[in-house]
């Protein structure tokens, strides 16, 4: 059997985490693996890197690189989405042009209206991706890693006609990293959970190979735990998602950032730095002097592996304990062997359209649930009802997410200017009008649909 993968956005992280796994893959190791990236110096680094670890591992992966999008995915049987227009240097204009109108963000990712206008720009990207893919690959997957993960599935279901799933380790990795804070081995503690990408809520744990619930010794552990009751250098915050617990019995899945993007009674700016806390803004930044430092290592060894160079600049970093653990291994591989062969497998999360497996959000809301990928596609599992309050802080988001797409869809300034009325972040009407005005205004090339 001949196997097309294509990578969009080659120059990501993402891109050797599915290649690592493709290699190990009996079924997938000799596929076409094609890379895609618009940039060309990250293209080149990520091709030469990609056939070093085909050549060290033993694999048999057919590698070709290009700049030209139709020509990547002509055929392509699954097509991998992971990639952002100058995702560092407009995620900070994001969050300064809300904070401008007196918006602060912790992070601005996903939600508030820097989320919004991230979701405008990047669908507007993979509108194009989309098209090329019906007329070149009309049957291919697209599998996608690109945020916001919920508006972009909500537009994929609305408007795409193509088919996709949506992928995001928060609730597998987190959980992986939970289990090593509180003394366990990743995949000790298995969990059903459910909500919308990057806020859902814990509904049962379970202690691997036992089947009783953990849910109540689990949480007695989080809140006796020192890394629930204050940041600390190096490790994901989770302050917040322990007072979130004490004030409403519901655990909130991930960290603090994510969680943050879509609550407005996260903590107020003043209250972060007390807190420990660093806006997104800062981490970029602080992102960015990691990069460079990272990048000038590997120049001047010339044989670090990237897991190396990370922990040599990551040295304080105390979980995971070990990145190269399977337990963190990203899921698209066994989802393709799945899909091609029939033989069920069960993911712990993925976002796909909710058709009553979460019972009191609407049936076509995108959420993030357990699925088993089954029968030529994902199938959600019936977790039942989320708590009402949670229920009633994704019914808000999903609602937005509605929005935003059409908006996308539709280059409509009424509807765009509707979804940031709707934020819980934004405060009047002439708040939004002002945000909206100054965003499209930054970004009028990236947004043509909208003049």
């Amino acid at each position: 059997m001949s196997i097309r993968v294509t990578m969009i956005g080659a120059g990501s992280g993402f891109t050797v985490a599915i290649a690592n796994t493709l290699v190990k893959s009996a079924m997938m190791r000799d596929c076409a693996f094609v890379l895609m990236d618009i940039d060309r110096e990250a293209l080149d680094q990520a091709d030469a890197r990609i056939r070093r670890l085909n050549e060290e591992t033993g694999g048999a992966l057919k590698i070709t690189a290009t700049d030209d999008c139709r020509a990547a995915v002509a055929g392509a049987d699954f097509v991998v989405a992971s990639c952002a227009p100058q995702r560092m240097p407009y995620w900070l204009k994001d969050i300064e042009i809300a904070a401008r109108h007196g918006v602060d963000l912790m992070q601005g990712e996903n939600g508030g209206p820097a989320g919004q206008i991230h979701a405008l720009r990047n669908i507007t990207m993979l509108a194009d991706l989309v098209a090329q893919m019906k007329q070149v690959c009309p049957d291919a997957w697209l599998m996608n890693f690109v945020n916001p993960m919920s508006m972009l599935c909500t537009w994929f279901r609305s408007h795409a006609s193509v088919r996709w799933m949506g992928f995001c380790h928060q609730v597998h990795g987190s959980f992986g990293v939970v289990s090593e804070m509180l003394g366990m081995e990743p995949g000790d503690l298995q969990v059903i959970t459910a909500g919308i990408n990057h806020m859902n809520f814990l509904l049962d744990i379970r202690r691997r190979g036992h089947p009783e619930s953990y849910l109540a010794p689990f949480l007695e552990q989080v809140r006796a735990s020192e890394y629930w009751r204050k940041s600390q250098s190096g490790v994901p915050s989770q302050v917040f998602t322990l007072e979130f617990l004490k004030a409403f019995g519901i655990y909130p899945v991930g960290y603090d950032n994510h969680i943050s993007e879509y609550m407005q009674l996260f903590y107020s700016r003043e209250e972060w730095e007390a807190r420990g806390l660093m806006g997104s803004a800062d981490e970029i930044l602080k992102f960015q002097r990691l990069a460079e430092e990272r990048t000038s290592q590997r120049q001047k060894s010339g044989t670090l592996a990237d897991v190396e160079v990370w922990r040599q600049i990551h040295d304080a970093i105390p979980f995971p304990k070990e990145l190269e653990h399977p337990y963190y291994e990203e899921s698209p591989v066994s989802v393709m062997e799945a899909l091609l062969t029939g033989e069920p497998l069960y993911l712990d999360a993925m976002v796909i359209e909710n058709r009553g497996c979460v019972s009191n959000l609407p049936d076509d809301a995108i959420v993030d649930i357990p699925v088993t990928i089954v029968g030529g596609r994902a199938r959600g599992l019936d977790v039942g009802a989320l708590p009402p309050f949670a229920a009633e802080l994704c019914r808000r988001q999903i609602a937005v997410h509605e929005l935003v797409a059409e908006a996308a869809a539709e280059g409509s300034r009424q509807r765009f200017f509707e979804a940031l009325c709707l934020d819980p972040f934004v405060r009047g009407m002439s708040t939004a009008q002002k945000i909206m005005d100054d965003y499209l205004e930054a970004y009028r090339d990236c947004l043509p649909q909208f003049f």
